[in-house]
């Protein structure tokens, strides 16, 4: 095959590539931004798996306390945000690890 069909060849193939890859990512249901309240919403949304990349993305994430303002529970922190800064840094955890993984070589 001559010099220039092969790179039109490999062109080719690139772009088919980038197509399946972009293909793909249509399913994927990793986040940029998570907000989150409470440590219920926070774990259903970080056991969820991707389609596409296994482990699932929540992006950068904020944490947002709801405090009572008024009456006998003044200054109390809402319950259900309780053990929430602890499952997100279980989440954190298995990032890294998913990361790490990622970063192995396969063998076999």
């Amino acid at each position: 095959m001559s010099g220039n069909r092969r790179k039109r060849v490999e062109k080719l193939e690139q772009k088919l590539a980038d197509l399946i890859r972009q293909e793909a990512l249509v399913n994927c249901i990793c986040l940029e931004r998570l907000f989150v309240w409470t440590r219920e919403k926070f774990e259903s949304e970080m056991n969820k798996t991707c389609p596409v990349h296994g482990f699932r993305r929540l992006g950068k994430i904020t944490m947002v306390q709801i405090v009572s303002t008024g009456g006998k529970d003044a200054g109390k922190i809402d319950e259900r945000y309780l053990g929430l800064e602890e499952l997100v840094q279980e989440y954190k955890r298995r990032l890294a690890q998913a990361k790490e993984a990622e970063d192995e070589p396969e063998y076999g």
